[in-house]
């Protein structure tokens, strides 16, 4: 018998010390379902960055708005939903940023590395924006047991 996925709903106020209370509410969410450390920190990464992103140029810092974070628990994924009423950006229309040089510290960005962080965290990102709603889905696949992640990759 297939289990239901569980769903856990997060809302706060659209500021950066929320978005440290929102990662230790996920963090915890995430412990509770038993989640890889590994998984759990990159998923943490992620939310970080997209509620970031959202403070600091969906509503550009103005008070008196919401991020709301869905949390889904699924056979084999987790899905971290962002939502919020700001201005609308399609991340899948920027291009990654150029890889720096390591060795060149001229080369290091400053800034403008969440939404590469944010790929490179997840298993799969989605947008979308409907009725003045803009949601960013983050997907990571988990192991199954025997260690190999579902979708195939170890």
């Amino acid at each position: 018998m297939r289990r239901r996925p569980v769903r856990v709903e997060l809302r706060v106020d659209a500021t950066l010390r929320s978005v440290r209370l929102l990662a230790a509410a996920a963090r915890g969410v995430l412990a509770e379902w038993a989640v890889p450390e590994e998984k759990a920190s990159l998923l943490e990464l992620a939310l970080v960055e997209a509620a970031t992103n959202v403070v600091r140029h969906a509503y550009r810092g103005a008070p008196g708005h919401e991020i709301r974070v869905r949390l889904t628990r699924d056979a084999g994924t987790v899905v971290l939903a962002v939502a919020d009423r700001g201005r609308s950006f399609d991340p899948s229309k920027v291009p990654p940023p150029p890889a720096p040089d390591p060795a060149d510290p001229k080369t290091w960005p400053e800034g403008g590395m969440g939404l590469a962080l944010i790929r490179a965290s997840c298993d799969e990102v989605t947008y979308a924006s409907e009725a003045g709603e803009n949601v960013l889905s983050l997907t990571l696949r988990l192991p199954a047991a025997g260690g190999r992640e579902r979708g195939g990759r170890a």
